[in-house]
């Protein structure tokens, strides 16, 4: 996979040639055994995972064993994860933490993973790994390919790279989705560059059946591209079908035991046992929705959506306008008549998935719709809200009564006068 470096590491490389010496009660302490999730936790922002064969086909074990959901955000041709990762963890307020995987018997630290923890509802936690891993450049695409290939959500943050670039830095991804084992079913693309070139590489990136890759419009700053992950992890959790019904297979075995016969070539995973993880996927993301950063637009104040549409209801012919986050699927403000703001979410978002489809399909790339649509007797006006990614306008107005340009260029100058002074994180 990707090899970028960055100078925000989280640890330094003296730092692993010495680590805390520990003494722990038993050998299922020492072997990180019986634990809910990767790692023995040492200190409140450290694990600690002991392991005798390389570190890529430990964490698949673990994998295979714990079935744990988490996120897992990798470079393309630039080097933003990490710092993605760092602004996660300050808007927050949680610690950047550190998984690290160590050589059983020497303690000599192989690689070492940073991620956040983000709280869900009771014990319930989700991590968001970046695969900016330090270690060599061997173990760091090992070990992306598998954190990739088995997460929940696996998120490509594209760098700013021309259109004849794009393949070849996508090629790596290509070859981990065919060489598999690959039970993830969703990848997100992030382009920090236009990213009209990207769609028809996103094409490319075929999987196993069922697998989704989205493209999302071009991220500028840090919440931005935060924004489109917890939009697309909430889509996730909102459309994950029920359980299927337990299939119980033979525990793999932990990670102490001899390595695989072909260290390029682990053994694939039983299907039988991604269908339990399927079943925990459903009870956890039911219970976790992704939290927000701070100063994301849903973390406004209502009295702001409100005094928006309370502007708009001057635009002559409105009957009905809904203020809602595309990412949460929820109204943050409504005024008018019939139609009542939970339709006016529902068929927003669904205009909003069609018309950014179609954009695709058509070969124009990857967009974000701002659309004005004329029925029999009515305007239907979807419009984005500049400065606060994930929050859309979806307004009714009556034909007979309203000026379709006219009530655009007052929208325009209601976006200049109440949302200008907004500044994202």
């Amino acid at each position: 996979m990707s090899e970028q470096s960055s100078p925000q590491r989280p640890q330094r490389r003296d730092d692993l040639l010495s680590p805390q010496t520990q003494i722990v009660p038993n050998r299922a302490d020492y072997l990180a055994e019986g634990q809910d999730d990767v790692g023995q936790r040492i200190a409140d922002d450290k694990l600690e995972l002991f392991v005798s064969i390389e570190p890529a086909q430990a964490m698949l074990q673990q994998f295979a064993q714990l079935t744990p959901d988490f996120i897992v955000l990798h470079d393309v041709g630039g080097s933003s994860s990490l710092r993605l990762l760092n602004a996660i963890a300050t808007a927050l307020n949680t610690k950047m933490q550190q998984l690290a995987i160590r050589r059983a018997g020497h303690g000599v630290a192989l690689a070492t993973l940073p991620f956040v923890e983000l709280p869900g509802r009771g014990s319930q936690k989700l991590r968001v790994y970046t695969t900016d891993i330090d270690t060599d450049s061997t173990s760091r695409r090992a070990l992306a390919s598998v954190l990739l290939g088995h997460s929940r959500l696996g998120v490509l943050m594209v760098g700013e790279l021309p259109s004849h670039a794009l393949g070849n830095a996508l090629q790596p991804v290509r070859e981990a989705i065919i060489k598999g084992p690959w039970p993830n079913r969703e990848l997100l693309l992030v382009p920090h560059g236009n990213p009209g070139a990207l769609a028809a590489q996103a094409a490319a990136l075929t999987g196993p059946p069922g697998m989704n890759v989205r493209v999302t419009p071009q991220a500028h700053a840090p919440n931005e591209a935060w924004g489109y992950v917890t939009g697309a992890w909430n889509r996730l959790r909102e459309t994950t079908p029920p359980a299927p019904a337990a299939v119980h297979a033979p525990a793999p075995a932990p990670a102490h035991a001899p390595a695989y016969p072909s260290a390029a070539a682990p053994a694939a995973v039983p299907a039988a046992q991604w269908v339990s993880r399927a079943s925990r996927a459903e009870a956890v993301t039911e219970q976790m929705p992704m939290p927000m950063p701070q100063g994301t637009a849903s973390d406004l104040t209502p009295g702001r959506w409100d005094a928006y549409l309370q502007a708009c209801l001057a635009i002559k012919g409105l009957v009905s306008a809904c203020v809602f986050d595309f990412r949460t699927v929820k109204a943050l403000a409504h005024r008018g008549a019939r139609p009542d703001p939970d339709r006016l979410v529902a068929q927003g978002m669904h205009l909003f998935e069609v018309l950014a489809e179609s954009s695709r399909a058509l070969g124009l790339g990857p967009s974000q719709p701002d659309a004005a649509i004329t029925l029999t007797g009515h305007h239907l006006l979807l419009h984005p809200l500049p400065g606060h990614p994930g929050i859309i306008l979806h307004a009714v107005l009556d034909a007979s009564a309203a000026n379709l340009t006219l009530a655009r260029m007052q929208l325009q100058r209601i976006d200049t006068t109440l949302l200008a002074a907004s500044t994202p994180y």
